[in-house]
């Protein structure tokens, strides 16, 4: 068998290669569909529809579980998905991309669809055209035993698929399909995100996989492998069985985690290793309760005590959530809470009636936060415009996200995408396979010296110990 040893060394240079990374750069936000294309600047994306002359039948086939990326280099669209199907950049279902789930969830809506949040993620699969599509899911055994909708529905299996853009003129093409990663492990419908390894090339992607006890398992990505499952459990928070909203969320810089879910009105941060891929120092906050926002509901505390979705500010000094009806800011390094927690936004952003509630939430490549909605009937939703301020300066802008009028367009919310722009950590130096479960044993023979340097290194290995083997060596940029 043929072994690959990774040696990650130092470079001592200055890079900037992620920082034009344009694979988020576009996004896909509703149906028939509509998009948003960003140009790495502090202005406005602009907006449009890719298809104008699709059917009826086309819109909501992208709602809140909905990915998408670009060409790293160009910004050009490449492929979306749903966490159903894969579309090509020509608006048809890519050869070999449809029923990317078991039969009982996937016919469960017409179209096909899944509105949970973070139900796909795509990252890249090395640099040769290649991308994986996660999808959780449930097994049609679990859903016929188990489902009762709004009380208890788990997923119990990650899929991934591989999706091969060389093939069919440039169109893609998925070559592995609905490839089980994990099975029969109860996880709840929603939170699932990637963040780039500190050696700059590979991915940490973590997937809540517990109601309660606490239990985040995370996979090692590569380009030729996927490492794990490796599960930390915590014993806080008990996020309780409701699982149609929540989300979990990396800051800028990848070093801290973030998550809300459901009825559980708490919020979980930790660091996060980029080494590793362990959090650490985990902490639980109460997330404030409004009960005057709508009495009909509210007497019963049923809007404000759900949690819908978190994002950090680019700056990383707030976190922001969104619930139903609310939208909140924490200063979270203040120990104070009367004076940490801010409420940037009470009740609708338009009329009662046409109000669809406050979904996820997304940090933009120009540095706004985008408010998804519970809803894809209208085609737009707000923005926070300013969210390194404090308080009401961070500029809540009602319905500032806008899509030209059409008879078919609704947007949904900004696509599931992890910091595609973030590179290597420079600060630290790991191996790239850091856990003792996936390094080789022999690499105790095999000795890599000076490192840190700026010239010449030298590998020293013994050929009686190390066989067959191709030794790649990276830089900290990748």
């Amino acid at each position: 068998m043929k072994r690959v040893i990774l040696i990650n060394f130092l470079l001592l240079a200055t890079y900037s290669l992620f920082s034009q990374n344009k694979s988020g750069y576009r996004w896909i936000v509703g149906n028939n569909i509509s998009y948003s294309v960003f140009d790495g600047s502090p202005n406005p994306p602009l907006v449009g529809q890719l298809f104008t002359n699709m059917s009826p039948a086309f819109p909501y086939v992208i709602a809140s579980a909905g990915s998408n990326i670009c060409d790293s280099a160009t910004g050009k669209f490449l492929f979306m998905s749903n966490g159903m199907r894969i579309w090509d950049t020509s608006g048809n279902i890519m050869v070999n991309g449809d029923s990317l789930q078991p039969l009982k969830i996937y016919t469960q809506n017409t179209p096909a669809l899944q509105g949970q949040t973070q139900g796909s993620l795509i990252l890249p699969k090395g640099s040769n055209g290649e991308f994986y599509v996660f999808i959780p899911t449930v097994s049609d055994s679990l859903y016929n035993a188990l489902w009762v909708p709004d009380i208890k529905t788990p997923f119990d299996e990650l899929r991934y698929n591989v999706v091969n853009m060389n093939l069919n003129g440039g169109l893609g093409a998925v070559t592995i399909k609905n490839k089980t990663l994990l099975k029969n492990t109860e996880m709840v419908r929603t939170k699932m995100q990637a963040c780039r390894h500190a050696n700059g090339y590979d991915w940490w992607l973590l997937k809540q996989t517990g109601y309660g006890p606490n239990n985040i398992t995370r996979f090692l990505i590569t380009k030729d492998s996927i490492y794990g499952p490796f599960i930390q459990n915590f014993a806080f928070p008990n996020w309780g069985q409701f699982d149609a909203l929540g989300q979990i969320a990396f800051s800028k810089d990848g070093k801290k985690f973030a998550s809300v879910q459901g009825k559980s009105n708490k919020l979980f941060m930790a660091d996060f290793d980029r080494c590793t891929g362990e959090l650490n120092n985990p902490i639980v906050i109460n997330i404030p309760i409004d009960s005057t926002t709508y009495y009909v509901y509210d007497n019963i505390n049923s809007f404000d005590s759900l949690s819908s979705g978190v994002c950090f500010s680019q700056n990383g000094q707030f976190v922001y959530i969104s619930k139903p009806w609310n939208i909140y800011q924490l200063e979270y390094q203040i120990l104070d809470s009367s004076i940490a927690w801010s409420r940037i936004q009470h009740g609708p952003d338009t009329t009662f009636l046409k109000f669809e509630y406050y979904g996820h939430l997304y940090k933009g490549p120009d540095e706004r936060i985008y408010i998804g909605k519970g809803g894809g009937t209208y085609d737009q939703f707000s923005v926070i415009d300013y969210p390194n301020n404090k308080g009401l300066t961070c500029g809540f802008c009602r319905k500032c996200f806008r899509i030209p009028d059409s008879s078919f367009t609704a947007t949904t919310s900004p696509p599931n995408m992890p910091d595609y722009t973030l590179g290597a950590d420079l600060s630290k130096v790991c191996w790239p396979l850091e856990s003792s479960e996936i390094v080789d044993e022999r690499l105790e023979s095999l000795e890599v010296y000076p490192n840190p340097c700026s010239t010449n290194i030298e590998v020293r290995y013994d050929i009686r110990e190390i066989r067959n083997a191709t030794i790649e060596m990276y830089n900290a940029m990748g």
